[in-house]
């Protein structure tokens, strides 16, 4: 074994207590009733210095010299080197020749490094660099020289830097000075070119950026794009870290066709109240040649453990700001902006809120809607309480004012009180809950179009019902699978006795939908302004295919129907009483029929007309991340609603290595016309992607905007263009952004 091999211990620890090793004079020995060893005082390292090369030189200095295949340690860092130099006293690394120096995931490879360990203050010439990034990236490059100016803390000027692998830099930021800061987690660069595929794409005099997913101070990446309501679109968002629980953005915006709007949104979060207030203004829209604006205030407050409040106010210029100025179908669809304030305080079992409400209506003049009341105020009073195990107590009530411009309707103060008491007898093979209930409802008003002599009225209706339960199960083999079968049927009864109500104003109550849950309840209406007269059955039973392993549902079939034992009287204006004593068969299936296949529909059908009132059929394919197919049908007979027919399928699939199709289609039959179509792809390189959208949306009854998304994400720098992913979220269930995947390059 050569003998250096059998150095580098014995040195580390003379290094170590500060000994000095002499090269012209014999080593004497001391001897020592301890293992003690003692650093000399003017030794700044406490740490160990571990040493290994093919030729070790102690100089009369003390420090020491290392030559040929250099390695040497410490506990945080090391060093690889043809000749080093370390003095202890200095505690400085001086290395040249194809050095690497590591320190943790940070390397670099050098021509020559001084360094100072103990406050890493250096200096590192013609530099290749490994340093890791946000996002699990690492990114690497080459500077002309690198100052170590503290402990990970870094200077470098005349440098070159990418996250793409080494010898395929697609993308490159090139800048005069890089300095990264990895303690603050801060990164900023002066004279800062950006080229990809070899072609400029960016400049900018100064550029700061976030080493870690923490937010930073600062400009954002600039989003162009193009549509047919706003036509040219540069959008330059500016981002401002106030605090760690405070920030705001403030977003000029450049509309080729309208002019430019500025917006502001301000964010708050303390450990007793959050919120936050957007502000958008466009002073002269050109095309309607008025200013336009939108204000949003929410926030959020506890004043103590029991007592919360909240606000939430929203307003906009007028009826077509959304549709004029937005992309977005959850805004263009908006025609009701809520103004409500409330104060709720909790008891051991009881909650009382308080609570005013109004709404600003949007109204598109080929499909008005009506105006829904205000509440100035309402005070609600619940209460749940459970007794001797099974027994439970429960209490819904309100104190409301309801409050309305147009002459024609209704304005009053209504009262109303549900408190009730059911039990449940429970076994494993079943359950049998009866309840009994009152309703009370109290009107004193203002005035009452619909019904001029009254303007004072109460309702008092006794209801019970018996809800009924058993679950059943059993093993079953099919198609070579063992599952765990169930049978689950239900009985549900309901006893309500008639009382006219049609001389009572309809402040906030409509029709129910008739769904599965809906067979269940006790009234087909929503809201408490009419109580149905009752006398009726409900029967459902339940079938689940269960995997005994995994617990995992393949399959679940349900069926509903319910029965009247006497024709229906109490009903809302302008709606007729049912004509059959038997409601409409439901019908649902779900389940995870296979690994990639699952499926959720539901069918309302009509047994006396033979019709199909309602359907709804999705399916959806997934393949595995970035595979994916969605396809549902909605349909609603026009004799039962507002018609319905529609087709939406939405997908994700790759189409060739690196490359994804992207794309919606929600068309509607009923209107013969487009919702929303969507069409796009991502190509992702590794260190790169790319994603471009093109997307057509209703955004009235007559009306609709196309826009065009083009966006480059250079992967642990910025992204270039219109960001089109919330829209790619929001259009394709399970969209998983093509970074994300782990894919066969």
């Amino acid at each position: 074994m050569a003998p250096h091999r059998l150095l580098p211990l014995t040195i580390a620890m003379m290094v170590a207590s500060g000994v000095s090793l002499a090269t012209d004079a014999p080593l004497t020995l001391k001897l020592s009733r301890t293992l003690t060893l003692t650093p000399l005082e003017s030794a700044t390292r406490q740490d160990p210095v571990f040493f290994d090369a093919d030729r070790l030189i102690n100089l009369e200095d003390g420090s020491i010299q290392a030559e040929g295949n250099v390695s040497a340690r410490t506990l945080g860092e090391s060093f690889q080197a043809d000749w080093l130099h370390y003095d202890p006293n200095a505690d400085e690394v001086h290395a040249k020749g194809n050095v690497v120096f590591q320190r943790g995931e940070k390397r670099l490879d050098s021509t020559e490094i001084h360094l100072r360990l103990s406050d890493y203050i250096g200096e590192s010439k013609s530099t290749q660099f490994v340093f890791p990034t946000r996002g699990g990236l690492t990114g690497h490059g080459y500077a002309d020289k690198l100052l170590f100016v503290g402990r990970d803390h870094y200077q470098l000027e005349a440098t070159t830097y990418t996250t793409c692998p080494v010898g395929n830099e697609d993308w490159a930021l090139r800048t005069d000075n890089l300095n990264l800061d990895y303690i603050d987690k801060v990164g900023q660069a002066r004279d800062v070119k950006v080229e990809y595929l070899g072609v400029p794409i960016l400049y900018a005099p100064w550029l700061d950026f976030a080493l870690d997913n923490n937010r930073k101070s600062g400009l954002l990446s600039p989003t162009i794009g193009v549509s047919d309501n706003r036509g040219l679109e540069v959008i330059l968002p500016w981002y401002w870290n106030i605090a760690p629980n405070r920030d705001a953005t403030i977003t000029p915006r450049l509309m080729s066709r309208r002019g430019v709007q500025v917006s502001g949104e301000f964010r708050y979060l303390e450990p007793n109240y959050s919120g936050g207030l957007v502000v958008e203004a466009l002073p002269n829209d050109s095309v309607t040649g008025t200013g336009r604006y939108r204000g949003r205030l929410e926030h959020e407050q506890t004043f103590s453990p029991r007592l919360t409040g909240s606000l939430l106010v929203d307003n906009v210029s007028d009826d077509t700001y959304f549709t004029d100025l937005s992309n977005l179908v959850n805004q263009t669809s908006q025609v009701l902006l809520p103004r409500q304030g409330s104060l709720a305080y909790a008891g051991d079992w009881w909650t009382l809120t308080g609570r005013v409400q109004s709404y600003q209506v949007l109204q598109d003049p080929s499909s008005p809607i009506t105006r829904p009341y205000d509440r100035l105020p309402q005070v609600l009073l619940s209460a749940d309480q459970t007794f001797a195990g099974n027994l439970h107590f429960n209490l819904a009530s309100e104190l409301v004012r309801f409050e309305h411009e147009s002459s024609d309707k209704a304005v009053g103060n209504r009262f109303y009180a549900y408190p009730s008491v059911d039990a449940t007898f429970e076994q494993t093979y079943g359950y049998i809950r009866p309840k009994i209930g009152w309703h009370y409802t109290g009107y004193d008003l203002d005035r009452n179009p619909d019904h001029p002599a009254t303007t004072s009225a109460t309702r008092s209706l006794p209801t019970f019902s018996l809800d009924a339960a058993a679950y059943l199960e059993r093993d079953w083999s099919l198609g070579g699978h063992e599952f765990l079968q169930t049978l689950e049927p239900r009985l549900y009864y309901v006893r309500i006795p008639y009382k006219d109500q049609s001389a009572l104003p309809v402040f906030d109550s409509s029709v129910a939908d008739l769904f599965q849950t809906q067979l269940f309840s006790e009234n087909q209406f929503i809201g408490v302004d009419r109580i149905n007269d009752a006398d009726q059955i409900t029967f459902g039973v339940t079938s689940r295919l269960l995997e005994p392993d995994s617990g995992l549902e393949r399959l679940q079939v349900s069926l509903g129907q319910r029965f009247y034992f006497n024709d229906q009287k109490v009903t809302l204006p302008n709606y007729p009483a049912r004509g059959t004593n038997v409601t409409d068969l439901l019908a649902q299936v779900s389940g995870q029929i296979t690994d990639r296949w699952r499926a959720d529909s539901g069918f309302q059908y009509n047994p006396d007309d033979g019709e199909l009132a309602r359907a709804n059929l999705g399916v959806t394919y997934r393949d595995g991340p970035g595979r994916l197919v969605n396809l549902d049908l909605r349909y609603i007979n026009e004799r039962y609603g507002t018609g319905l027919n529609q087709l939406d399928l939405s997908w994700q699939w790759p189409i060739k290595s690196r490359w994804f199709g992207l794309g919606r289609l929600n068309y509607s039959f009923y209107d013969d016309r487009l919702v929303e179509g969507l069409l796009g792809f991502e190509y992702n390189a590794g260190c790169w992607s790319l994603r471009g959208v093109v997307q057509k949306l209703a955004t009235a009854t007559n009306g609709s905007s196309q826009a065009f998304f083009l966006q480059l994400e250079l992967q642990g720098l910025t992204q270039l263009g219109p960001n089109p992913l919330e829209v790619l979220k929001r259009s394709i269930t399970g969209y998983t952004k093509s970074d994300e995947l782990i894919l066969p390059f």
